[in-house]
């Protein structure tokens, strides 16, 4: 749901697969050093491998899970405009400044 924030102007949109990639970075380096930790591996192998995986989380989202291309304003040019995606796979609508409901990304 996006709502405005009370001491800004800004609005802020629901969680999109974006930031649950973003939250997600730091969970293997973490997992890492507690085994590393509390077992008998080596801490300094243990934390490696999983920054490896930390690596492959980023790479995940800058080249596989790249924003997807919507058609862009009602005016026929042909442009494309890029959006994210919420988890829930909802659209989400805003109101504009008459209080009409419009599709994000439109104009």
């Amino acid at each position: 749901m996006r709502t405005r924030t009370p001491h800004s102007d800004s609005i802020v949109s629901e969680a999109t697969r974006y930031d649950a990639i973003l939250a997600t970075l730091p969970l293997p380096l973490l997992v890492g050093t507690a085994v590393g930790t509390f077992s008998p591996l080596p801490l300094s192998l243990v934390v490696g491998t999983s920054g490896l995986v930390s690596a492959a989380v980023l790479a995940y989202g800058l080249f596989v899970a790249t924003p997807r291309s919507v058609p862009g304003p009602a005016g026929g040019s042909g442009t494309t405009a890029e959006t994210d995606v919420p988890l829930d796979g909802v659209t989400s609508r805003v109101r504009d400044d008459d209080s009409r409901n419009r599709r994000r990304g439109s104009v």
